[in-house]
């Protein structure tokens, strides 16, 4: 799907909005006979090709790829005629391997077909396109192409056996090649076997696979719902409404139903992916550059999310195949076409609540250079491949990269948008505000907190450095009360709300009285101590003790003892929590 959409889209004309259309089907009763009677190879060669056998049984299934608002194929049928302006036609039927001719375009190497073929169990496609030709106007032009292997055979039974390159041509043959069906022939016969026809002034291309291998999948509605979940991870980018004329509408259809491809800026994870585009696209984020030699390698932003974790294996299979199996930690890469080249992942957040989604596009003036890094698959940048200052300027891009996300093992700040009415799966798909958690410091005490019978404290607060979750060795005697944060704060769900858990323990002399000082961060450790007037502050929903659960400010426990406290944030803030620990005896004199 990725390597044919990128052939329809730098085949845009660019004036109205591209289509592009994946389509399942099976071939009507009323067609088959036509099927048969025109794809059927000549008897030498059907044990070679197999498309013989395949037309004659029923249920043929085919997977149409659609594209409209596209040139089409165009350009000389022929190889070896020469081309004025465009070869589209050559590139794609004829030849293999075809440099890219278009301006920051996405198909470097003609790629795409070559899945089509691999696709079909047969090694066949049937290509129906109609394009703009000189002196004559809108020309359609059909023909069926079967990639399979080389063999030995005879043209009829009296021949001397000779060598066949396994490629193969329906279509108007003449003495020496195939020319396509051209004009109202080429109409006519792809009515015959039931394809799409074209509008009056209508371009574009169907590429039909015949026999599509869909094995893998239990029927071809989860086939077609795992395209249209494709679509989504693949295109977004060309995908947004914003772009208006200079967009792909995208569809899939399967079994007469058509299977709508999720919105990228209403689905998680792609959301976040979406969030960070637009804001490099707007002119926010960082400009990223290489300083020897001196020059600007593209722009990149970030988004990031405080999540409760995916349960494994809850990703779709197109979210999996585009490498984000769970929340994400990736970065998307692009260049001038906008469309995917990969997600590339980074390193993991030092807490499994915290996901970002990061959006690298080159510079335009570096696309060809990001271009020539790429293989066949157009899913990576090799700078290995390339030499001089061009290698250089692939290889610091994935430096500059690093170094923008190097603060996110140790950060656990994160943003957690309101929407409700969803199943449990990732804090953004929850009410929430924005919650934030250092680190455990045992051996801090709170601002305003005595030396008398209050010992350290753990605490949880906005912040960067350290390491999540660790301790450090303190000075405290033993016959001091003392705190340590067990966990790092996880985002969880109540009761439709969103709550901050974290778990701690206590040893020291005991009972322990405890309370959780709560209030709004305001970041770089920075708090508010008093909320405005009529403002929501953050509260205890619960402390979860040995002895059960209590829904008060404070709570009484045995030492040694854990216990978890759970907070309700206040909407759109940060959550400071500070827990303090006090002996018993001391809480009453005091």
């Amino acid at each position: 799907m990725r390597e044919t959409a990128q052939n329809s889209w730098d085949a845009r004309i660019g004036d109205r909005p591209t289509e592009y259309r994946l389509e399942i089907s099976t071939v009507a009763p009323t067609h088959r006979p036509n099927w048969e009677r025109l794809l059927s190879p000549p008897h030498g060669r059907e044990p070679h090709l197999g498309i013989g056998r395949l037309v004659r049984t029923p249920n043929l299934r085919l997977l149409s790829v659609v594209d409209r608002g596209t040139r089409g194929l165009g350009g000389p049928t022929r190889a070896d005629e020469l081309a004025v302006d465009r070869r589209d036609w050559v590139s794609f039927v004829l030849n293999v391997g075809e440099k890219r001719d278009t301006f920051q375009g996405g198909g470097t190497y003609g790629y795409g077909k070559a899945v089509l073929y691999r696709l079909s169990r047969v090694g066949t496609i049937l290509v129906y396109t109609r394009t703009a030709v000189p002196d004559v106007g809108l020309e359609s032009r059909l023909i069926g192409i079967a990639m399979r292997d080389s063999f030995d055979g005879r043209e009829t039974p009296t021949d001397e056996p000779r060598p066949f390159t396994g490629r193969h041509w329906w279509g108007d043959v003449r003495k020496d090649h195939v020319e396509p069906l051209r004009g109202t022939d080429a109409d006519t016969v792809a009515r015959s076997l039931g394809l799409q026809p074209f509008a009056e002034d209508e371009s574009g291309t169907t590429l039909t696979v015949l026999d599509p291998d869909l094995d893998e999948f239990e029927g071809i509605e989860e086939a077609a719902r795992h395209l249209a979940n494709t679509i989504a991870w693949q295109l977004w980018p060309i995908m947004l409404p914003e772009r208006e004329e200079k967009r792909l509408i995208a569809e899939v259809r399967a079994g007469g139903t058509t299977f709508p491809v999720p919105d990228p800026a209403d689905t998680y994870p792609l959301e976040m992916f979406v969030a960070a585009y637009r804001r490099q696209r707007d002119g926010g984020g960082t400009v990223l550059e290489c300083r020897n030699p001196k020059r600007v390698l593209g722009r990149f932003a970030v988004e990031h999310e405080f999540v409760v974790p995916m349960t494994p294996g809850s990703a779709s299979v197109a979210a999996e195949c585009a490498g984000v199996p769970g929340d994400p930690h990736h970065v998307c890469l692009m260049r001038s076409p906008e469309l995917v080249v990969r997600y590339l992942e980074q390193t993991e957040t030092g807490s499994v609540n915290r996901a970002y989604a990061g959006v690298f596009r080159t510079d335009d003036s570096l696309d060809d250079v990001f271009a020539a890094s790429e293989p066949p698959t157009h899913d990576q940048w090799v700078h290995e491949q390339l030499s001089g200052h061009d290698k250089t300027f692939v290889r610091v891009a994935f430096r500059r990269i690093r170094e923008q996300l190097a603060g996110y093992k140790a950060a656990v700040v994160a943003t957690v948008r309101a929407e409700g009415g969803t199943a449990l799966g990732a804090a953004s798909n929850f009410l929430g505000g924005i919650v934030a958690a250092a680190f455990a410091r045992p051996d801090a005490v709170p601002q305003g907190g005595t030396s008398g019978g209050r010992g350290p404290v753990g605490t949880v607060g906005a912040g960067d450095g350290g390491s999540g979750g660790s301790v450090r060795p303190s000075s405290i005697p033993r016959d001091k009360i003392r705190i340590i944060a067990l966990t790092e704060p996880a985002v969880n769900e109540h009761e439709g709300r969103i709550v901050l858990v974290q778990r701690f323990s206590i040893t020291g002399p005991g009972p322990v009285l405890l309370q959780a000082r709560l209030s709004v961060g305001l970041g770089d450790r920075a708090r508010e101590d008093e909320a405005p007037v009529g403002a929501a502050r953050p509260r205890v929903l619960s402390w979860a003790t040995p002895d059960g659960r209590h829904g008060s400010e404070t709570c009484i426990v045995a030492s040694p003892s854990e216990v978890e406290l759970a907070v309700l944030p206040a909407p759109d803030t940060i959550t400071d929590i500070t827990v303090v620990g006090t002996r018993v005896e001391e809480a009453v004199v005091s």
